[in-house]
């Protein structure tokens, strides 16, 4: 599949997996301050872009 392999040589194996793990722990850091609807913005667009990923990608890059 083209689009896993791109996605893995580009993305899949790069930080950026790890930066977007950011945005939900964000989100929770800011809930517990009391900062709720830019926590939930940042949560629901980290929820959203990881749909679109597995969906289009469906990849496994250990390996």
């Amino acid at each position: 599949m083209p689009t896993a392999l791109w996605y893995c040589e580009n993305i899949g194996n790069s930080i950026l997996p790890y930066m977007l793990l950011a945005m939900p722990i964000g989100g929770a850091y800011l809930y517990g301050q009391n900062k709720k609807r830019i926590a939930w913005i940042l949560i629901g667009v980290w929820a959203f872009a990881q749909i679109i990923i597995s969906g289009i990608t469906n990849a496994n890059c250990v390996g």
